[in-house]
């Protein structure tokens, strides 16, 4: 079942936060557990609690988010890009069915 693993950012003051989602970009090529990448800046502050940035990383299933976490890529993200620039992080990891709503219209001779 795809694994969705989002995580949302706020990020100190004075900080680019733009800078480290394109490090986060570059997680897809060096981590081959991760299937789809998406980067995104909050453009509803109101409601953010003070997240700015966000991105959500798809994987197959949870023993490749597994991996992913225990990769030193992952690893050496954290520490050395993503710890020292934040205030605080979201994490928020979910199973979805492979399904799309509404349902894809039927395929006809007329199509």
């Amino acid at each position: 079942m795809t694994v969705v693993h989002i995580v949302l950012f706020k990020f100190k003051p004075d900080v680019d936060g733009n800078q480290t989602l394109e490090f986060v970009r570059g997680l897809k090529d060096r981590v081959p557990e991760v299937d789809t990448v998406q980067l995104g800046v909050n453009f509803n502050t109101e409601r953010a609690k003070g997240f700015t940035h966000g991105f959500t990383m798809t994987f197959k299933d949870k023993g490749a988010l597994d991996a992913y976490d225990k990769s030193q890529a992952h690893i050496d993200a954290v520490k050395e890009y993503i710890a020292p620039i934040t205030e605080d992080l979201l994490i928020f990891d979910y199973e979805v069915e492979n399904f799309s709503f509404p349902p894809p219209a039927p395929v006809t001779a007329d199509s």
